[in-house]
């Protein structure tokens, strides 16, 4: 991976790990989803107008098909991950998510996107994901089980399949198609947005009471989100897509982080030993050019 898509996904990691923060301090649901989907959309809409200007002949059958592939799968991912944030912590549901979401990946580059990793990078993506098991803390919510681990569990696995999901097709979108980012995002975004419409607005007063209760956050995710997402995929244009994710997921040590100094939640040793697998991960995938 060079210098530049490194920079590119690392400072995609900060944002998202940010953003994740905010969404689990809202703790919404559908209405806060679709809510900071239109400030994303808003935020993205000038620069995904002079991508249209510029390549809408790229928008051909094939394009189309992975656009709504990505639009459905991401209004999936959002309520998925905002179940998860309700019904447990932070610390085990978006580690987690972000975990699991490589695993996939990588299984699905290989698979699908034909991607062959050096021996190198083989190393490095089994470091970064062993660091992401003993940083989640998934051993020790398997050892004991309470509800609210099993939950975090099950919604942290289900949402790391679906950012599986629309990493595979996204990666698919910008390499294999050529479709240029910035339209692409938009596109997705208007696309999931138009989606969760019908139910959002089928209730205006619990889009009020959302607005009123979690307005800093519904914008603050409104802007990194999008910002993060768009980092990705630049990246993905010029790295290939099995560095890209395992990369990507130092957003889930950052957040564990997070997790400890702002949400005072524990920082254990098995969690200081997968933060020294991560990190020798990133050094590994780093060097490779």
């Amino acid at each position: 991976m060079n210098t530049t898509a490194f920079v590119l996904v690392v400072t995609g990691a900060l944002l998202h790990a940010l953003w994740n923060l905010c969404a689990k301090k809202a703790s919404g649901g559908l209405h806060f989803v679709w809510l900071f989907g239109v400030v994303s959309l808003i935020v993205s809409f000038p620069f995904g107008w002079v991508a249209w200007s510029e390549h809408s002949q790229q928008l051909g059958v094939q394009a189309w098909l992975a656009i709504i592939a990505s639009g459905i799968v991401h209004g999936a991912y959002s309520l998925v991950l905002q179940k998860g944030y309700r019904e447990s912590d932070f610390s085990i549901v978006y580690p987690l998510a972000r975990g699991t979401g490589p695993l996939f990946a990588v299984l699905g580059a290989i698979i699908v996107l034909g991607e062959a990793p050096s021996l190198r990078g083989w190393l490095g993506i089994l470091a970064i994901l062993a660091g992401i098991f003993l940083v989640s803390g998934a051993a020790q919510a398997l050892l004991i089980p309470s509800p609210r681990a099993r939950a975090g569990l099950l919604w942290g696995a289900i949402t790391g399949l679906f950012i599986a999901s629309y990493t595979v097709i996204d990666g698919w979108a910008i390499k294999a198609l050529g479709i240029a980012p910035a339209l692409y995002y938009v596109l997705v975004l208007a696309l999931r947005t138009v989606i969760l419409a019908p139910q959002a607005l089928r209730n205006p007063d619990a889009l009020r009471t959302q607005w009123s209760a979690n307005g800093r956050y519904i914008v603050a995710v409104g802007v990194l989100s999008p910002l993060a997402y768009i980092l990705v995929l630049f990246a993905l244009t010029i790295a290939p897509l099995s560095y890209v994710a395992p990369v990507r997921e130092l957003s889930m040590l950052l957040g564990v982080l997070f997790g400890a100094k702002l949400l005072r939640e524990s920082f254990s040793l098995s969690r200081g030993i997968g933060t020294a697998c991560m990190v020798a991960g990133v050094v590994l995938l780093a060097g490779i050019q």
